[in-house]
């Protein structure tokens, strides 16, 4: 199995664990919180649509899908670089630590938000009073919480523009002009005209409050799709002191353009040989 089939397979994991966490907390939103401010607490609760909150168990599998998103970072940048080539070393470093920054503070953080409207709800003292504080304290809550992840999204926003760039606007790489419909922002904005003016409420909140499992699936597929027989690999090779003024980390692909330079390399080798040879014999013969 190649590099990239495996990547394929974990990306397909982490994707599915990331869309239950995205519905769960879509799911508990709807239920107990309403659009005054994000995450205020609503007067009332009713039952989720999808899922029972008086388990606990689907609260972790929803939270848990936060420890993977380095395992997805590596996975959807491992084969985005192949495809980019060295002019996308930028834009796959700034993903992935976007990705790993939504992933441990927006997925997994969300969690917190939802202990005090189970708090207020689960109380027989259900006073206007006491709705204001917690909603006060919710309120401060949820200002740590954006603040925490707002650099995340921003970095995958501005990768994602960066990729696009180089897939349209350069040459130097193996996708395709098509592989644009498949960045982030472009499936950010179809996902989001799809449930807001296609799909009925609340089908389509579901479908765009999980925007951001299906911008990075769908990049993951595209670019599977394109690279699905390629069986390049990014090899680190250590450069030591005695070849270069300075100690640092090269990353080599082993790609056809490779192996073209060493078949170059073999053959200047060769040349320069044979006119040492026939500089020695033209020394002798004087």
């Amino acid at each position: 199995m190649t590099s990239i089939k495996i990547c394929t397979a974990l990306s397909l994991v982490c994707g599915i664990w990331n869309l239950f966490g995205d519905i769960y907390f879509i799911d508990f939103y709807l239920a107990h919180m309403n659009f005054d401010g994000f995450g205020t607490i609503n007067t009332t609760s009713r039952d989720g649509n999808l899922f029972d909150f008086n388990h606990a168990w689907s609260l972790r599998v929803a939270q848990a899908g936060g420890w993977m998103y380095p395992i997805w970072a590596m996975v959807t940048i491992y084969p985005l670089y192949l495809g980019l080539g060295t002019r996308g070393l930028g834009a796959c470093s700034l993903l992935a630590y976007g990705l790993c920054v939504v992933g441990g503070n927006l997925h997994s953080g969300f969690a917190f938000t939802t202990i005090l409207p189970q708090v207020l709800h689960n109380s027989s003292d259900n006073t206007r009073g006491l709705h204001s504080t917690i909603n006060m304290a919710q309120s401060k809550i949820m200002d740590c919480y954006v603040f925490g992840y707002t650099p995340g999204p921003l970095a995958v926003m501005i990768a994602s523009g960066w990729i696009l760039y180089i897939v349209l606007f350069t040459k130097e790489t193996k996708f395709p002009k098509w592989f644009a419909l498949c960045n982030p922002i472009v499936t950010m904005v179809l996902v989001i005209l799809i449930g807001f003016l296609l799909i009925p409420w609340p089908l389509g909140f579901y479908l765009v409050g999980s925007f951001g499992t299906w911008i990075i699936v769908l990049m993951n597929a595209g670019a599977s799709w394109v690279l699905w027989d390629v069986k390049d690999k990014i090899n680190l090779k250590l450069v030591s002191l005695e070849s270069c003024s300075i100690e640092e980390t090269e990353i080599l692909i082993n790609s056809e353009k490779k192996k073209h330079m060493d078949d170059i390399t073999n053959v200047s080798e060769a040349v320069t040989e044979e006119d040492k040879v026939d500089g020695k014999k033209s020394n002798d013969t004087h």
